[in-house]
This record gives C-alpha cells, sequence and structure tokens, in this order.
C-alpha cells in the first residue's frame, strides 16, 4: 500500500552492531510455501504464506536484495524482535525470524486479515463508512493505546504511530505495525522499572537523529531530541483528531515540519462542529507542545474508555454550562429582541449540557413566563398572520349574510311604500358589501389594511340606508350597534376610535341632513308621544310588528353568531395556552416555582 506524503523518513542511524547476528540461515521454503504477495512497503514485501508443519496461513515479510543495507536490515530485524518480545494482543505475534539460502531476511507472523485505519479514514465509501462509525474507531483505538503504553512499560518508543500503521481486524482486533523505527530506551531511563528487552542495542538514536512520519511526529521528534513515551501519545493524539475531524491535524509531507514546531494543542472543533467536548480536550491535551503536559498511553486509553461508557467529563460540561449561563445573563438584561432570543438559547445550551443546571432552568423559566411588555416583532407577525386567517373566515360568512339582507330588503316593496329609491339604495350597499366581504375572504391583508376601513364604510353605508327607509330611531340604532360591536371585537389592529367615527359619520349626516329640512323628519314628539314618520315607507301597525321583529331576529341571530364563535376561538386559545404552559413547567426543577403569577399582561404590540 502506497502511504503518499504519510511515509516514513528513511531510517540513516548509524549502526553500532552486526544485525544479522544470532539469526539462522534456512531454506524458507522447507517449512513454508510462500503464496502471492499481500502488500509492498519500503523495506521488501508481505506474501501469504502456508506453514507446512502447523498447517496454517501465516504472512511472510520479505527483505529483497536490492532493498537491503546496513540501515534498512538493522530496521527490519529491530522490528521482527520488538513485535516478538511484545506478546500484547495488538501487537503481530511472530512465529519465525530467519535469512533465507539466497541471502533474503524473513521473518514469518500471523496473518491478518482486515483494513488499516488510513483507508477507512480517507475513504468516501458509504458501506465502510457505515461498517466503520465513530464509536468504532475509538473503541479500537484505546486498545491500540493500551498496546503502545505496554511497549512503554517494556521500555520501547514506537516512533511512527499513524492511520496507516494501524490494521483494524474483521473480528473486532485492532493491531499497531511497522516496529522497525521502535526505540529501545536507554538503561539510565525509567519505564516504571519492568524489564525491558534484553541484549538489543542495534542501532540506538543520539540526538540529532529525524525519524517518523512528518504530521504525526511530535515537537521534540522534529527537532531530532531523544525521544520518550510522550512522543508516541503526540501521535495518538494525532490519530484521534484524524478519527473524530477525518482530516489531519497537521500538513503532509516535509512542509509539516515547520508548523509542527509552530503549532500547538490541536482541537478538531475547529473544523467539525460535533465533536464532543471532552474528546476535544483530550485531543489538545496529547497534541500539547510540551511533553511533559502530554497524557501517558494508558491515561489516554482511560479517557477514551470513560468517554465510551458514557462516563461524561462532568466538569467540563459544567464548566461550559457555566460559559453559557454568563452569555445568557448578559443577553437577558437587554429588552431588544434579538438578545432575547440568545439568552434563550445560550440558557438552553446549558441545559443541554448539564440538564440538572438548576440556573439555567431558572433563567429559562423567566424567560419563558415572565414576558416582555412589548411583544417581540417576529412573534406578532405570526400573530397577525393566524388573525388574518380567522378575519378571512368571518368575510366569508359575512358575504353569505349581506347577500340573504339583500334579498330580505326586496320583501320591503311588498309592503305600501312613498318612495322606492331608499329601498333601492339599500338593496344595492347590501350587495356591494357582499361583493367586498367575498373579495376580502379571497385575500390575506395585514391588520391595518385600508381595505378593511373601505369594507367598514360601506357596511355602515348599508346600515345608515335602514334610516331613510325606517327613520333614524327604529332599527338603526339597534344595527348601529351590532355592527359596531362586530368591528370592534374582530381582527385587526386599527384604532377603535376610527372604527367608531366611520360607523357614527353616515348616521350622523343622516341627523344633520334631517335637522336642517334636507329630508323630512322621520319622528317627533306629540301629546308627550314620540312618534315615528318612516321617509320611504307606510307601516301600519301590522307591518311594523313584522319589520321590528324581522330587524330584532336577524341583529341577535349575526350578534350571538360572532360571540359564539369568537368564545369558541378564544376558549381554545386560552386551552392552548395553558397547555403549554404547563408542558413548560415541566422543564422547572420539582417544587421551582414560575418567576411571577401563571397569568400574564398581555404584551402590548
Amino acid at each position: 500500500m502506497s502511504e503518499g506524503n504519510d511515509a516514513t523518513l528513511p531510517d540513516t542511524r548509524h549502526q553500532q552492531t552486526d544485525p544479522v547476528a544470532r539469526v539462522s540461515v534456512a531454506d524458507l521454503g522447507d517449512r513454508y510455501e510462500v503464496g502471492p504477495v499481500l502488500g509492498r512497503g519500503g523495506m521488501g514485501e508481505i506474501r501469504l504464506a502456508r506453514d507446512l508443519r502447523i498447517d496454517r496461513e501465516v504472512a511472510v515479510k520479505l527483505m529483497r536484495s536490492q532493498e537491503r543495507d546496513e540501515q534498512t536490515l538493522g530496521r527490519f530485524f529491530r522490528e521482527a524482535r520488538v513485535q516478538g518480545v511484545l506478546e500484547h494482543p495488538a501487537v503481530v505475534p511472530v512465529h519465525d525470524l530467519g535469512i533465507d539460502r539466497e541471502g533474503n531476511p524473513y521473518f514469518v507472523m500471523k496473518r491478518l486479515a482486515g483494513t488499516t485505519l488510513h483507508d477507512v479514514i480517507s475513504s468516501k465509501d458509504p458501506a465502510i463508512l457505515d461498517r466503520w462509525p465513530r464509536r468504532t474507531l475509538l473503541a479500537r483505538l484505546v486498545d491500540v493505546c493500551l498496546a503502545i503504553d505496554f511497549a512503554h512499560t517494556r521500555g520501547v518508543i514506537h516512533r511512527d504511530v499513524k492511520p496507516a500503521n494501524i490494521m483494524l481486524g474483521d473480528f473486532g482486533e485492532a493491531y499497531i505495525l511497522d516496529w522497525g523505527l521502535a526505540r529501545i530506551a536507554d538503561e539510565a531511563e525509567s519505564f516504571r522499572g519492568v524489564a525491558r528487552l534484553s541484549g538489543d542495542a542495534v542501532g540506538q538514536t543520539v540526538a540529532g537523529d529525524l525519524l517518523g512520519t512528518p504530521g504525526y511526529m511530535s515537537p521534540e521528534q522534529a527537532r531530532g531530541e531523544v525521544v520518550h513515551a510522550a512522543t508516541d501519545v503526540f501521535a495518538l493524539g494525532t490519530v484521534l483528531y484524524e478519527v473524530l475531524a477525518r482530516a489531519p491535524a497537521l500538513p503532509r509531507g516535509m512542509q509539516a515540519i515547520a508548523e509542527t514546531l509552530t503549532s500547538d494543542r490541536h482541537r478538531p472543533s475547529k473544523v467539525t462542529a460535533d465533536v464532543p467536548p471532552e474528546l476535544d480536550d483530550l485531543c489538545a491535551d496529547c497534541t500539547d507542545a510540551t511533553a511533559k503536559s502530554r497524557p501517558t498511553a494508558r491515561a489516554l486509553a482511560d479517557r477514551l474508555q470513560a468517554y465510551l461508557d458514557g462516563d461524561r467529563d462532568v466538569a467540563r460540561r459544567t464548566e461550559l454550562a457555566d460559559e453559557a449561563m454568563r452569555a445568557a445573563r448578559a443577553a437577558a438584561k437587554s429588552k431588544d429582541d434579538d438578545a432575547r432570543a440568545t439568552a434563550m438559547r445560550e440558557a438552553g445550551r446549558a441545559l443541554a449540557l448539564v440538564p440538572d443546571h438548576v440556573p439555567a432552568q431558572e433563567l429559562l423559566a423567566s424567560l419563558m413566563f415572565d414576558l416582555p411588555d412589548r411583544m417581540p416583532a417576529e412573534a406578532l407577525v405570526a400573530a397577525d398572520e393566524e388573525r388574518a386567517i380567522v378575519r378571512q373566515r368571518a368575510m366569508k360568512k359575512a358575504a353569505y349574510g349581506y347577500v340573504v339582507m339583500g334579498l330580505m330588503l326586496a320583501v320591503v316593496f311588498a309592503l305600501p311604500y312613498k318612495r322606492a329609491w331608499p329601498i333601492a339604495v339599500s338593496m344595492g350597499t347590501a350587495m356591494l358589501a357582499a361583493a367586498c366581504a367575498y373579495a376580502l375572504s379571497r385575500r390575506r391583508l395585514s391588520m391595518t389594511s385600508g381595505w378593511m376601513m373601505a369594507f367598514a364604510a360601506i357596511n355602515c353605508a348599508t346600515v345608515a340606508t335602514t334610516g331613510l327607509m325606517f327613520g333614524v330611531l327604529l332599527l338603526l340604532p339597534m344595527f348601529f350597534v351590532g355592527s359596531l360591536s362586530a368591528f370592534v371585537s374582530g381582527p385587526s389592529r386599527h384604532p377603535v376610535w376610527l372604527i367608531l367615527a366611520v360607523h357614527a359619520a353616515p348616521i350622523a349626516l343622516l341627523f344633520v341632513l334631517e335637522l336642517t329640512g334636507v329630508l323630512p323628519q322621520s319622528f317627533h314628539v306629540s301629546a308627550g308621544s314620540l312618534v315615528i314618520t318612516p321617509y320611504a315607507v307606510e307601516l301600519t301597525p301590522a307591518a311594523l310588528a313584522i319589520v321590528y321583529s324581522v330587524g330584532l331576529v336577524a341583529q341577535v341571530g349575526s350578534t350571538m353568531d360572532i360571540q359564539s364563535t369568537m368564545r369558541a376561538e378564544q376558549e381554545a386559545a386560552q386551552n392552548k395556552i395553558h397547555s403549554q404552559t404547563w408542558h413548560l413547567k415541566q422543564l422547572l426543577p420539582r417544587g421551582g416555582k414560575l418567576p411571577k403569577s401563571d397569568t400574564q399582561p398581555t404584551p402590548k404590540v
């Protein structure tokens, strides 16, 4: 497999002993039936083989003559010996080591089935992404961290930890590969006093050596200093970063060296938003520029496992929740709509981080129940939209009412009448009002639309025409009160005085015309009695009873219909509010109380 810019830097170390000492020469074919090539690397190739003695499949790593020199030969045998001594489930076991009769070094190891972490992270295939979700990769990384920690206790530093050197098995196993650059600690160094590899001082590194893979090397490794266990932890931190962000923490190739030396504490949250804060902090801790500030490989494994077990970093979450609460309190001091929305979002974020965060619960409850004096602009727009829909339904019903009214006015022609034109005008205005109401039911107008005042004027003209027919005191006052009540209580944000003025103007005009003699007076007082003299019709006692009864029934029916509809809508709105309030109360701590009373004053619009 080609690693591109992730290739390990070549080993240019001076060899201190003969790397082939104590290695026997044998014919590889005597025991192993060598098969096809499984992969190629910088020091040779890996072939599938069959162990003829035990009858099992193995992998044979062969170094070909064209790649062999003193340095690569030392690295080759070092890898075999380190793997052989580090008996850990995540280290590939070595079964045999030797040189064939053609002079090619080889070692035999367990045959692995799986894929490298590098291939998984770099893949865009949905099937592979589904096969290897983040949680699974983190669980395998725990095994790798424990293997590295085991190596550290044996006095071994890997020095080339990277996704391409991590193999993910098909059955839940994980392996750390390529121990060819491993450094064995000097006798003066202590790794918890556990026995080290015996008798292997081949190719020990001195200060100034530059070994590893740029982009995963620690700052001290990039400077060529003597490395310690913290070097591997830095590399593990960059691997964790790549698992979380699906992108490298540092550039690839030699350009990564400069950035490695100048950057510090890499956080995957800077490139992807869905990184848990505890893992983000863990990446930053592992990639600290100061080696002593990094956790051990064991601590890294423990923190990863704690995350996987659901034991989240409560302290860090509480810290983030407190930060959100400070932002929420600062925003809550302002009466601006955007600031209030920010306060609610930050308080909600604090609750998401720490569900039992009492200050966040109390502030959020205060913001939800202690309403501002002025209704938020966005909420007002939504409320007006709902009112416009209600008004559309009312206009559609009113259109049918005006049509019925126009048809009923035609019956007046059956009565004895003195003038026909007032009856015709009343019928015409009723039909015009019906047409206008129907047109308004087809459009969703704003609460301050002038078209509603135009419709109110036509309606009032229709009401006023009853004064022409029957006089200003017979039916007109009853219709005036009913119409005024309907318009004032209906969905509108026109001022009440304007609605009253539109209603009063035509009626006042009738009174003025009668008082000035332009129209004959429709009423007068005679011998202590009020005498009504309709302008357009002749009313007999029977006709008067019929006209008044029909008008009264029509007005009472219209008023009851309007008010019963409003009552039902008001009750539904109140029920909805109290239901929402009940559900919101459940966000409060047990025994918590609302900041004020349940009944809040209506916000001003």
